[in-house]
């Protein structure tokens, strides 16, 4: 079985219980790993924490080919944190690395507890809920890594919001996938 056969069928758990939609699953890999191109470019990337997780996309991908980063996924919604685990157990059998740790909590409970060198979000929410739970999870000098909308064009992300927390945006751009990348200074 070739990694990605056996990635699709981890994914496969949570379009089969309803938490990933009807979609093609190798395409959702494929824009997810757009998180791990920009992963990969940066230096000592450590722990990486995927907020909002729901059905691993796009932090099963990290997992899948960060191996050596520590993961984290955090979701509040328990069927969902209990198909994680299940998820991130089939994985780590199949494609060794540090264990996936797997959180059921509202991400604002981290806050003051713990921050990461990489945050990823996907469909979270608007700009202004992204960065007020995300940026207290991000370390000095770390990234915050946002899926945008398509065709998105203008740049949606508060200025004040960014510059109170001393940090600086850039989009990384593929012909099917946008990300805002903002660091923290």
């Amino acid at each position: 079985m070739s990694a990605d056969t056996h990635l699709v069928g981890v994914l496969q758990l949570a379009k089969d219980g309803g938490v990933i939609g009807n979609t093609d699953l190798t395409i959702e890999i494929s824009r997810a790993r757009v998180f791990v191109d920009v992963i990969r470019s940066l230096s000592n990337v450590h722990s990486i924490l995927d907020i909002g997780s729901g059905g691993g996309l796009p932090g099963l991908v990290v997992a899948h080919d960060c191996p050596e980063a520590s993961i984290t996924l955090v979701d509040r919604r328990e069927k969902r944190t209990d198909l994680l685990q299940r998820q991130a157990h089939r994985l780590r059998r199949h494609v060794p690395g540090r264990p996936i740790e797997v959180i059921c909590a509202d991400v604002s409970a981290l806050h003051g507890k713990a921050t990461f060198d990489v945050v990823t979000a996907r469909s979270f929410g608007s700009p202004d809920v992204v960065l007020d739970t995300a940026l207290p999870l991000v370390s000095a000098g770390g990234r915050l890594l946002v899926s945008e909308p398509p065709d998105t064009t203008e740049n949606r992300w508060p200025l004040e919001l960014l510059a109170a927390w001393n940090a600086a945006i850039a989009a990384w751009k593929t012909p099917t996938t946008s990300l805002a990348v903002i660091q923290r200074q």
